[in-house]
Parts: C-alpha cells; sequence; structure tokens
C-alpha cells in the first residue's frame, strides 16, 4: 500500500477501497453535507422578506388618497399587479423548494453508491459530475442576490409610484412595470433551466452506476478481440468495401439494410471486436446463421442477433424488438460486439474512450453451427462503418 494511504471498508463487509490521504467515509461525510448547506441558504427568508416587501407595497398603495376617476384606476391598477407579483414570488419559492428536494436526493443516491463502489477510476469519473453538480448549485446560490436586485426595483417602482401621484407621470410607471415583469420571467426560466441539468446529472449518474464495466471484467474481454475480415463477394452490390475496412453504402438500391459479412464464423469461444459508427443515424450489427442472405430483413427472424438505431431510436434485434433507452443527450460513437458462444450470448457495449465503457444490452442466443459478423451502414446515408479489431 502507497504510503499515506490506509484502507476503507464498509459496514458491509465489502472489501477495502484504499484512497491517498482520507477515507471514502471522510469524504463523503466532509463533501456531501458541504453541498447540502449550500443548498440550503437562506432563500426562504430572502422570500419571506419579498413577499413582505410586496404586501406592504399593496398596503401602502391603498393608503393612497386621490379625488378623481383617474386615480381610482390607477390604485386599482397597481393593487392587481402588487397581487400579481405576490403570487409569481409565492410560486417562485414553491419551485426553489422543490429544487432543494430534489437535489438533495441526488446527494443521497451519490453518496450510496460511492459507498457500494470499489473503482478508484469511477470514483474520478464520479468526482468529475459531483464538480459539474458544484457549478449549477453555485449558479443556484445566486438567486437570492437577484431576488434582492428584484426587491429594490420594486422599491424604486414604489417611489416612482409616489412621484406620479404627484406629476401623473403613467406613461413611465407602466414601462417601469413592463420591465420588472420581463426580468421576473427571465428569472423563472433561469430556474427550470438549472432544474433541468440536475434532472440530467441524476439520469447521468445513475446510468453509470448501472452499467459501468470494471477494469478487470473490461480487460478480460479484450483479450478474446479478434480481427475481423471483409470481402467485397460477401456484400450487398448497393455496399462497397474498402481494405481498411470502411463500409460504404454507395447504391440506389431500395433495400433499407444492406449488408456484408465477415469471412470466417464462429463455432465455440468468446470473441470481440468494435464498429466506429459516428454520427451516422442508421447502422446495424452484431452476428447472424445466415451467411447467404445479403440484405438483413426489416421484421425480426431467426438467426439474427443485432443492435440498430434507425428513426432515431436504438433497437436490440432478434425475433422480437425491444427498444433500448440512453440517458438524454447520450449518442453511441463507437460500439463493442462481444459474442460468448458457449454462453450463448452476445453483449454490446458503449465505449467512450480506453477509461470509460458502459454496457448497453445482452441478447440470448439460440446458436448452432458457424455464426458470422454482419454488418449494415442502412440506405439513408453515406457516411461509412469502420470496423475495428477491439485492441485500438
Amino acid at each position: 500500500m502507497p504510503q499515506g494511504c490506509r484502507p476503507y471498508k464498509s459496514s458491509k463487509g465489502e472489501n477495502p477501497v484504499e484512497l491517498c490521504g482520507t477515507s471514502l467515509t471522510s469524504k463523503m461525510s466532509s463533501e456531501v453535507p458541504r453541498k447540502r448547506d449550500i443548498m440550503r441558504q437562506p432563500h426562504d427568508l430572502d422570500l419571506k422578506q419579498e413577499n413582505q416587501t410586496v404586501t406592504c407595497d399593496a398596503e401602502r398603495t391603498q393608503e393612497v388618497q386621490m379625488g378623481g376617476s383617474g386615480s381610482k384606476k390607477l390604485q386599482e391598477t397597481l393593487k392587481q399587479k402588487n397581487e400579481t407579483l405576490k403570487n409569481d414570488l409565492r410560486d417562485v419559492e414553491e419551485k426553489i423548494k422543490t429544487l432543494n428536494q430534489k437535489n438533495e436526493t441526488l446527494e443521497n443516491d451519490l453518496m450510496k453508491f460511492l459507498q457500494s463502489s470499489d473503482l478508484q477510476k469511477f470514483l474520478e469519473r464520479s468526482e468529475t459530475l459531483k464538480q459539474k453538480n458544484e457549478t449549477l448549485k453555485n449558479d443556484l446560490q445566486k438567486f437570492p442576490e437577484r431576488f434582492e436586485t428584484l426587491n429594490q426595483k420594486n422599491k424604486t417602482l414604489e417611489n416612482d409610484l409616489q412621484k406620479f401621484l404627484e406629476r401623473s407621470a403613467l406613461q413611465k410607471f407602466l414601462e417601469r412595470s413592463e420591465t420588472l415583469q420581463q426580468e421576473k420571467n427571465k428569472l423563472i426560466q433561469d430556474l427550470r433551466d438549472v432544474e433541468e441539468k440536475i434532472n440530467m446529472l441524476e439520469v447521468q449518474v445513475k446510468f453509470d452506476a448501472e452499467g459501468y464495466v470494471l477494469e478487470r471484467e473490461w480487460r478480460e474481454i479484450r483479450k478474446a478481440a479478434v480481427e475481423v475480415t471483409l470481402h467485397p463477394d460477401l456484400a450487398h452490390r448497393s455496399l462497397t468495401v474498402s481494405k481498411n475496412r470502411l463500409i460504404t453504402f454507395t447504391g440506389e438500391e431500395s433495400a433499407v439494410w444492406p449488408s456484408v459479412w465477415g469471412n470466417e464464423g464462429f463455432t465455440s469461444g468468446r470473441h470481440y471486436w468494435e464498429v466506429k459508427v459516428g454520427e451516422k443515424g442508421f447502422w446495424a450489427l452484431g452476428v447472424s446463421t445466415h451467411p447467404d442472405e445479403k440484405n438483413i430483413p426489416e421484421k425480426p427472424k431467426e438467426g439474427y442477433w443485432l443492435l440498430r438505431l434507425g428513426g432515431g431510436k436504438y433497437e436490440a434485434v432478434s425475433q422480437s424488438i425491444v427498444t433500448i433507452t440512453l440517458p438524454r443527450k447520450n449518442k453511441l460513437r463507437k460500439v463493442g460486439v462481444c459474442l460468448s458462444y458457449d454462453e450463448k450470448k452476445i453483449a454490446f457495449y458503449n465505449v467512450v474512450d480506453t477509461n470509460f465503457r458502459f454496457h448497453i444490452h445482452s441478447i440470448e442466443c439460440r446458436l448452432s453451427g458457424q455464426v458470422y459478423p454482419i454488418f449494415s451502414p442502412g440506405s439513408q446515408d453515406r457516411d461509412p462503418l469502420i470496423i475495428n479489431t477491439g485492441n485500438t
């Protein structure tokens, strides 16, 4: 164990995790409460003061006595606007309370995950996500200052009202009131944007925790890397296959999923390869037992086990179709394919980079005889698929 490091062992008796300088428990005990304290800054106090200010404004406005129908109409208008501001501020207060509750739930989920993980690299990934969350919290912490600014502007508006009662500057008062309304609407929209970012971060943390592939497991998978070779004679006539294993749709055929096969089939063992799909909107890849067919059927049939993208949807295809949901704004750019013939299973992975990879989906296969890798770039665009061995 390196100097300055000590093992951390959870209350459940799991294997210890070596952390240099501090334990995972102390890290969480210092980080998580601190983040919660940030979210519990005196927002409620500011909003209560804001409501009191608006209430006082309404009461002071009612105290203004002035003869004439114009003054009465103005007083009614001001009374309605003050009531509207009070209601809107109460709505904003509720939204901030809800946002604080969601953020606390996210902190609790993150703490539970950190307690159960024994992977140092993934802890670093979690730290990055926590830093992003901290930035969002800092943005949220600035909102009370903006509410205070609105409070000051409301006081200025009250002063303008007094001047109006003296010089009848109605147009100027209405313009200032409209400006205040616009700023309030912008503040509400900013709150919604921050809430959406926190929700998206929560989904990302949960997905990473559930699908992350441990380093030792990944090393075993990559030991099974094979070089998949392609031959133009095994490709649909609308496809072009290059020597460096690029597959491109170049024809005008009506086939939706024109395909090409790998030269060699498998009858046992584990085999792994990777496919760069890039920004393509249509593709299909996996294995099949039908090397004589050069067009993947649109509807599932026996002997095909695939992952495909089409119409904006990721689908696992066998004799049935299963829609796969990824976290928002996540897109597959490199897909790992692992065929375990003896276990009769094919698994697909999202290969982000050399350090991060996530399990997407697995399909149970009824394998007998030879099974071949199969690839289709679709027929909706002309961007290529690129086949790799899985060691690059």
